[in-house]
């Protein structure tokens, strides 16, 4: 990426996704690197407006950047540090100064992540699921053959596995995605909800294991969790992936 640290911010585009169309939406923008940080200013020169490249960065942070001599993907996030940055620009650009005191909304500063091909924090978390889905796989397998006595034992480190996997998403990772990439708080919403749900079963299947049930209903009741999980997995996945290997390398 080239982008120039003096003068006036080097000339980019950007292309977003129509936030009520669909369409894609290509718009020159002058971006700076401000310490390593790709950031462009929603300004509109001072409109008291937001411009419509931000409402569509809202809804859809995916995004694509064109500079002087490359075009790659980011993701479009909405940086916590957003005061500290702004500071940073103006002492570059002073003229956006100029546009905030022009109106009464807070110019949004946004920041422009690019994604890193290697390992990230998206492909761990895959990772992690397909971990899961293949203790799912070998707990089926063992109710098939009756129920083992150690299936109450390794059912309960399943659990535990899972269930600190998704306290870590809810307490760490969800927060972060909904500050940074606020057209994801529908999508993180809907996964607490489902984190709800796959404990109870989970609960559920404990109690039904050590209490030696019919194994016909623990049966059922187990491909029900594998059923929902399946379906939190992939839409996990589907959503997710991209924004948390913008932001974050994976752990280790």
């Amino acid at each position: 990426m080239t982008l120039h640290r003096k003068g006036s911010p080097s000339l980019i585009m950007l292309t977003t996704t129509g936030a009520r169309t669909g369409r894609k939406h290509r718009i020159p923008l002058g971006g700076l690197d401000i310490d390593g940080r790709l950031v462009v200013v929603a300004s509109a020169m001072g409109a008291p407006k937001h411009p419509a490249w931000y409402h569509n960065i809202r809804q859809n942070p995916l995004v694509t950047v064109e500079t002087e001599t490359e075009t790659f993907d980011a993701m479009a996030a909405l940086p916590p540090d957003r005061d500290e940055l702004f500071a940073k620009v103006v002492a570059r650009e002073p003229g956006f100064a100029d546009y905030q005191a022009r109106t009464t909304r807070t110019l949004p500063v946004v920041e422009l992540h690019r994604f890193d091909p290697a390992r990230r924090m998206g492909d761990w978390i895959v990772e992690v699921h397909d971990w899961l889905r293949a203790e799912l796989k070998e707990l089926r397998a063992e109710l098939d053959c009756g129920t083992p006595r150690r299936l109450s034992t390794r059912c309960a480190g399943f659990c535990t596995a899972l269930t600190k996997h998704h306290t870590g998403e809810g307490a760490n990772l969800f927060p972060l995605l909904a500050e940074r990439f606020p057209a994801l708080a529908p999508t993180l919403a809907k996964l607490d909800e489902e984190h709800v749900v796959v404990a109870k079963l989970q609960a559920d299947i404990q109690r039904l294991v050590d209490e030696e049930p019919d194994p016909v209903v623990l049966r059922a009741e187990f491909d029900r969790l594998r059923s929902e999980l399946d379906s939190h997995f992939d839409y996990e996945e589907r959503t997710l992936v991209a924004a948390l290997n913008a932001l974050l390398p994976a752990p280790g």
